[in-house]
């Protein structure tokens, strides 16, 4: 499932939780100031408020994750095992969504980028659900495994959390007229050959012989470029 690792990680999601006095101080002195830059007159300040109150609730249900994580009484082995490829997928696409996020926001760009991850996510969801079902059978122990299905259901909670925010930062994106960044990855070509010559020649033997000389298209020194002689 998620590992322990490094309690730093957690670290960061504290900051969050602490983060409601100086973002409502920060958004008052940025109403007063003059239009400069990318922000302009009338720039949707009171939509970053809404983004942290977002954050916060999020960062709330990984601080309770944290404390499952930690928790000494872990499910059987065997039950984790069930529903750790899941939680794991779940827990990536989840946390790369929130790296695109805030990226969006720190850079004013279309935060487009992260809506593959909030797909993943979801269906990593749906997996997840399927996974707890197959593993929860008569002989199934309540109370031995309420710890891991626990950290499940806040897992989810989480998701819910991320597509809100992506939802608020949409919004803003669209108040703000932030910039759209294309994509630097492009589909490959496939190489396409399309000219060729066909020429009897004679070796000096009894044998006729022809040479199929097939060349790239547009001359391209990548493609293809080679005889063969074929016997008639």
């Amino acid at each position: 499932m998620v590992s322990n690792g490094d309690n730093s990680f957690f670290q960061d999601y504290k900051n969050v939780l602490n983060s409601k006095a100086n973002e409502e101080s920060l958004a008052n002195f940025a109403w007063w100031e003059p239009s400069h830059g990318r922000f302009s007159f009338g720039h949707p300040w009171k939509q970053y408020l809404k983004i942290g109150v977002l954050s916060r609730q999020c960062a709330y249900q990984i601080e309770t994750l944290n404390g499952y994580i930690n928790n000494q009484h872990q499910a059987p082995l065997e039950f984790r095992r069930k529903i750790q490829q899941a939680c794991t997928k779940l827990s990536s696409e989840s946390s790369k969504a929130l790296k695109e996020l805030a990226s969006a926001i720190k850079n004013m760009t279309n935060p487009s980028s992260c809506d593959l991850h909030l797909q993943n996510s979801k269906t990593a969801v749906e997996e997840l659900k399927i996974a707890l079902e197959a593993s929860m059978t008569v002989e199934t122990d309540l109370l031995e495994v309420i710890s891991a299905v626990t950290v499940a259901s806040i897992l989810i909670n989480i998701i819910d959390c991320v597509e809100n925010i992506s939802e608020s930062i949409h919004e803003l994106s669209d108040q703000a007229r932030f910039k759209t960044v294309k994509s630097n990855i492009t589909p490959e070509k496939p190489q396409l050959f399309h000219c060729g010559s066909v020429k009897p020649v004679s070796d000096g033997g009894s044998g006729d012989h022809v040479v199929i000389t097939v060349s790239p298209e547009n001359g391209n020194p990548q493609g293809l470029m080679r005889s063969q002689q074929v016997e008639v």
